[in-house]
């Protein structure tokens, strides 16, 4: 009966065989959006530190329900219990950049030559309808001053940050499903694992991107060269060429469903 045995040998391995190239087969798709992915022409700046001084920590009431909260482990802007944007966890929620972008409308080509990638908050001022935040960003050597103010203005929440010495910021926000471009400003595709310049004739603020949050969110200004990088270590950067950069965000979330 060597022969039953030999044939259940032969059977094994095959099976062992077939495993073992479905293992890499799966292997090789789960890497294959990366692959494809290419940069666009964007540099990944990875968040760094985020710290809060004392003064500068906690809730901010802006009014119509609508809140602005800054902890260690990030800023979050919500009206009532509804989340309308979020910043990375536990990491810097800005960076700004020194070097130049090339290229024009939708095909350019970042060159960074300096990041300052931590940030540190040492004080908030509140007036009635916004919250200013001052502080500094910061690399290893050498740090850069900001101004970052939260307001509501009407029917949307803008974020506007000045940092001197600056010659490009990157926000760095939090990762929601169906992170989805809106037309003009991107093409109307989901942005997972993707990297986009915005067309030239958006307008300042106007909605780029939506999420499951329902929310919608639109870059300034408008003269500089501005675009969305939905990285796919679940973050997404908002790179804006300029020492100021701008956030517009929907005051209330679409209803889900």
């Amino acid at each position: 009966m060597w022969w039953w045995r030999e044939r259940d040998i032969s059977r094994s391995m095959v099976a062992l065989v077939a495993s073992l190239a479905a293992l890499s087969l799966l292997g090789l798709v789960s890497h294959v959006p990366q692959w494809l992915r290419g940069d666009n022409g964007f540099d990944n700046v990875t968040p760094g530190l985020l710290v809060v001084g004392g003064d500068a920590r906690g809730v901010a009431t802006l009014g119509g329900g609508v809140t602005v909260s800054l902890y260690s482990d990030g800023m979050r802007v919500m009206r009532g219990d509804d989340l309308l944007l979020q910043t990375v966890i536990s990491g810097s929620m800005l960076s700004a950049v020194q070097g130049r972008v090339e290229g024009s409308g939708t095909k350019r080509q970042e060159r960074i030559e300096r990041r300052f990638d931590n940030i540190r908050v040492d004080e908030l001022v509140f007036l009635p309808g916004r919250a200013t935040y001052f502080g500094e960003v910061f690399d290893g050597h050498r740090s850069l001053p900001f101004t970052l103010r939260v307001e509501l203005a009407g029917p949307v929440i803008r974020l506007g940050v000045n940092i001197n010495g600056a010659d490009g910021v990157i926000w760095h926000l939090d990762h929601r499903p169906l992170t989805t471009g809106l037309p003009p400003a991107l093409p109307a595709v989901n942005l997972r694992g993707s990297a986009r310049w915005l067309d030239p004739g958006a307008l300042d603020g106007q909605a780029a991107y939506t999420s499951s949050m329902g929310t919608d969110v639109g870059v300034g200004p408008q003269r500089v060269a501005r675009g969305v990088d939905a990285r796919p270590e679940g973050r997404v950067d908002v790179h804006v060429w300029s020492d100021a950069a701008s956030l517009t965000v929907s005051s209330r979330a679409r209803p889900q469903g």
